[in-house]
């Protein structure tokens, strides 16, 4: 997995990871922004929407045969994301957090289309 940074401050958006014949583009905590025929595609929209994409609603499961629900993304870093159940992140609002491993492993986090 490489690092994207901006060059003018070197503020983290996101990573770019070979998979097979594809390039994806990913959030800072892996989260899945695209997939590309090319490094440079990855890294021009981890560029241009990782860090954006965290201001956005996903939908999150936390494992396979779990229901989908719309999240809010609260914190994010390189090894977790921190969710509020709900379209809304407001107090009272159930929150989990969710490591790299567990998104790895079967929990899944993607952009509301």
């Amino acid at each position: 997995m490489i690092e994207i940074r901006r060059d003018h401050d070197d503020e983290l958006c996101g990573h770019v990871r070979r998979v097979d014949d594809e390039w994806h583009a990913l959030t800072v905590f892996g989260g899945v922004l695209g997939m590309h025929g090319s490094p440079d595609a990855a890294r021009a929209q981890v560029l241009g929407d990782g860090l954006a994409s965290l201001a956005e609603r996903w939908m999150f499961r936390a494992e396979p045969s779990a229901d989908w629900q719309v999240v809010c993304i609260q914190e994010a870093s390189p090894e977790s994301v921190r969710l509020a159940l709900d379209y809304y992140s407001m107090p009272g609002v159930p929150t989990v957090v969710v490591s790299r491993e567990q998104l790895s492993s079967g929990a899944m986090l993607v952009r509301n289309a």
